[in-house]
């Protein structure tokens, strides 16, 4: 599998890395580090040499599981984590000031067993008032005292990675994108290609919309707290998912010419946007992480304008309210 460099920190990651989330536990399970580890085996065969995770999912559990999981393997695997303002959606966080950035890169050290992280990301920005600059100078410490190998910053806006990279320059930056989603920041991404920083990519399979599942399979998996998050309303909304399945059925007959699936096509359009650095792909199969895998080597060049245009029938366009249009007219 192709790697691709993490800005000027000499780090090489390939460019499907293995979302952590996934590996669990969910709410109300027992860990099953036999299985994730069994899924990160499987990774590593494939060529994928990297995991995502955070001290925010799970409440920290997921970095504990895969703490755990990680004792079973004999291979090297490339650890991402993250430090979390607050709580989230997916648990707490330890806070930004000074201090506690430091402790959260012990803990998040501690629960995965490691001497260090290879990459460390600001999981999204503070709303409390907290200086960036004291966040981003705690993180240079960091890096300064060899505990992280990358510093980066996810969910950023492009003037704060600019403003940090100015202070002390960003490695990483980790962004959503897929050909349903945040596509406002195409634009953004190549920007921190040009400024040598790299790029991992969250949701390229938009939470399951394309991975060839129904949406009513996909709405199924998201229920409870979710149903209030934007990523519900705008995808998996009745009305919005008629566009996202419009999409997927575009994708489906170009992927059937190519002998490739929904899902790897919708990976490998991501790989092929400029700056994107990898794409993050979780899973709790390992079938399914073989064939995520295997979109790195797809060859889109005679096909992307096509699925270029397949993008304006998904849910960022159109309104049907303002615009009087029918999203199931595209079925």
């Amino acid at each position: 599998m192709q790697t691709r460099s993490i800005g000027a920190s000499g780090l090489l990651v390939s460019v499907v890395g293995l979302g952590g989330y996934e590996l669990g536990p969910e709410p109300g399970e027992h860990p099953d580090p036999d299985r994730a580890a069994s899924v990160i085996r499987t990774a590593l065969e494939s060529g994928v040499d990297w995991l995502d995770t955070s001290e925010n999912y799970l409440d920290t559990r997921n970095e504990s599981l895969i703490g755990t999981a990680l004792e079973r393997i004999d291979d090297e695997v490339l650890i991402a984590s993250k430090a979390a303002p607050g709580a989230g959606v997916t648990g707490g966080g330890s806070g930004f000031r000074h201090d506690e950035i430091h402790a959260a890169c012990r803990a998040s050290l501690s629960r995965l067993g490691r001497d260090h992280l290879d990459l460390y990301f600001l999981h999204w920005p503070d709303r409390t008032g907290v200086p960036l600059e004291e966040t981003w100078g705690a993180m240079a410490e960091l890096a300064d005292a060899g505990l992280v190998r990358a510093i980066g910053l996810s969910n950023y806006s492009i003037d704060d990675v600019e403003r940090c990279h100015a202070a002390r320059p960003v490695d990483v930056v980790q962004v959503g994108l897929s050909v349903i989603d945040y596509l406002d920041d195409r634009a953004s991404i190549a920007r921190c290609g040009e400024l040598g920083i790299g790029v991992t990519i969250f949701e390229p399979l938009a939470s399951g919309v394309l991975s060839g599942k129904t949406i009513e399979q996909v709405r199924a998996a998201w229920t409870g707290a979710w149903e209030e998050t934007d990523f519900y309303r705008n995808l998996l909304d009745p009305v919005w998912g008629a566009r996202c399945t419009a999409v997927v059925g575009g994708l489906r007959a170009i992927g059937d010419r190519l002998d490739a699936t929904v899902a790897q096509l919708a990976i490998a359009w991501v790989l092929a946007q400029p700056g994107v650095s990898a794409a993050i792909v979780g899973s709790r199969d390992g079938r399914h992480m073989l064939e995520n895998a295997a979109a790195s080597d797809l060859d889109l060049t005679e096909v992307l304008d096509e699925l270029e245009r397949l993008i304006p029938l998904g849910p960022m366009f159109g309104d049907p309210v303002r615009n009087g249009d029918d999203p199931s007219a595209t079925d």
